[in-house]
């Protein structure tokens, strides 16, 4: 499974973000970062693999404040992988 995570440098910054995203109307989800992708302040914004350009989109037209955005390949757990 191809996962996208969008990395911050605090966690105040992940929330901030999902808000204003989830405003927007697109879809993220608030999770663990996983340990592949970076080591930053711990939480991310898994993106949906379908909804990547969009949000990449969004970032770019409206300065929003992140670290980067990181393509991960994993395998989902549905005992372990659950998310907010």
């Amino acid at each position: 499974m191809t996962a996208y995570y969008i990395l911050f440098d605090s966690h105040e910054q992940a929330i901030r973000l999902h808000g204003t995203l989830h405003e927007a109307g697109l879809p993220t989800t608030i999770s663990p970062t996983p340990r592949q992708a970076s080591v930053c302040c711990g939480v991310s914004l898994m993106v949906p693999e379908n909804e990547i350009e969009r949000v990449r989109a969004y970032l770019a037209d409206h300065s929003c404040i992140y670290k980067s955005v990181e393509r991960v390949e994993q395998e989902f757990n549905a005992r372990r992988d659950i998310y907010c």
